[in-house]
């Protein structure tokens, strides 16, 4: 009897330990991809595709929602419109990955403009966060303000970049929420700034 309680308490020992090193990698702290909804279905899935500028390592994943997310969602969840999609990093194999989402939020209706790219020209920092002078991809004229465009960058807002490499010259993916201001140069609140991957 003692044997079968002792070999009980091991193998209870072994899962809580299992569960609770399971629970603290990155699954748990989970995933971020963000992209453009390509397509929406009614079976409550929603194919995302990845804009030029960050790679998030598939090009598409077909996404699982629940009831509870498609109805919060409502209409916001359209064609074309921008999200970020949370899930455990678990995807299937198949073409696209598959995986289900623990929370979506869209950034924006569309996804035209929401993602800048290109290279920092001068930083300003805040006590809040930054101000951050982009001169976006294939804009040649550095002179010319037009081309520019101001990102405000909260400080919570780095993801893959720390505040020391965060330096004139940097070339970054910016994931922004519309346009803020309709000045010269344009001003863009900032979700995420990324390093620019090809």
């Amino acid at each position: 009897m003692q044997k079968i309680i002792a070999l009980t308490a091991a193998i209870l020992t072994g899962a809580l330990l299992l569960t609770v090193c399971g629970s603290g990698g990155a699954a748990s702290a989970g995933f971020i991809y963000r992209g453009e909804v390509t397509a929406n279905s009614e079976d409550r899935s929603i194919l995302i595709s990845q804009l030029p500028g960050y790679n998030y390592g598939q090009a598409s994943i077909l996404f699982h929602i629940s009831g509870r997310i498609a109805k919060a969602l409502g209409e916001q969840l359209v064609f074309g419109a921008f999200v970020e999609v949370h899930y455990d990093g678990r995807l299937t194999r198949s073409l696209p990955a598959q995986g289900n989402a623990t929370s979506v939020t869209v950034i924006a209706p569309f996804h035209d403009g929401i993602v800048q790219n290109g290279t920092i020209l001068s930083i300003t920092m805040g006590k809040d966060g930054y101000s951050i002078s982009l001169l976006p991809l294939g804009a040649e004229d550095t002179d010319d303000l037009s081309n520019t465009i101001t990102l405000t960058v909260p400080m919570t807002a780095l993801e893959g970049l720390t505040e020391k490499e965060l330096v004139e010259g940097l070339m970054v993916s910016a994931v922004t929420m519309e346009i803020a201001a309709m000045s010269l140069p344009l001003i863009m609140p900032v979700v995420a700034l990324l390093p620019y991957t090809e």
